[in-house]
């Protein structure tokens, strides 16, 4: 009964506002994408299968997002990976303090902001063997890795819980923009 009355006073709080023209995007802030990003990807973990000849673990933790400062119209997310390798070469784990630039991308379907066209900008690679071997085909499985990983997992999901203007991104927004500290949801009328 009180989830039909929540509802219903969504909806009318949303008629309010496209009535009285007031509203026409919703802002989400870096700081609510960060909070997401502790909720649920640290400690994730996904295996891969690269190339059919390698299979690689990778966990992400720590991550902490910056909208359109570092790079215009991008997302920078900042963050450790724990990477495994197994291949016919061997085994080679690894962790990365990673920096990764990615183009934000909004699925109306799902309410969901996933990453696109990643670039790995900056890493700073330990192993537990020391020196990493063949590190100039470690870096491009780990990007591949890592494009596997952010199609799949996205890095917000709206969420019409958390407030009206976010339920009302949920159901009209059709894509974002990026501005800084924020990714914007236009509403179409």
């Amino acid at each position: 009964m009180f989830r039909i009355f929540s509802r219903v006073c969504a909806v009318l709080v949303i008629g309010l506002l496209f009535g009285c023209n007031q509203v026409s995007q919703y802002a989400l802030s870096e700081q609510s994408i960060n909070k997401y990003l502790s909720t649920h990807t640290d400690k994730a973990s996904r295996s891969f299968n690269l190339s059919g000849l390698v299979n690689a673990d990778l966990s992400l933790n720590n991550l902490n997002a910056k909208i359109g400062r570092d790079t215009p119209n991008k997302v920078t997310l900042t963050g450790n990976a724990v990477f495994a390798i197994s291949s016919i070469l061997g085994n080679q784990d690894a962790n990365l303090q990673l920096t990764i630039n990615a183009r934000p991308d909004f699925d109306p379907v799902k309410g969901a902001v996933y990453l696109k066209d990643l670039e790995l900008a900056d890493y700073d690679l330990k192993t537990t063997q020391g020196a990493v071997k063949n590190v100039k085909t470690f870096i491009p499985l780990l990007n591949s890795a890592l494009q596997l990983y952010f199609n799949d997992q996205p890095v917000y999901v709206l969420n019409p819980a958390n407030s009206a203007l976010e339920a009302t991104a949920q159901k009209l927004a059709k894509g974002i923009k990026v501005e800084e500290g924020k990714l914007v949801f236009d509403f179409i009328k």
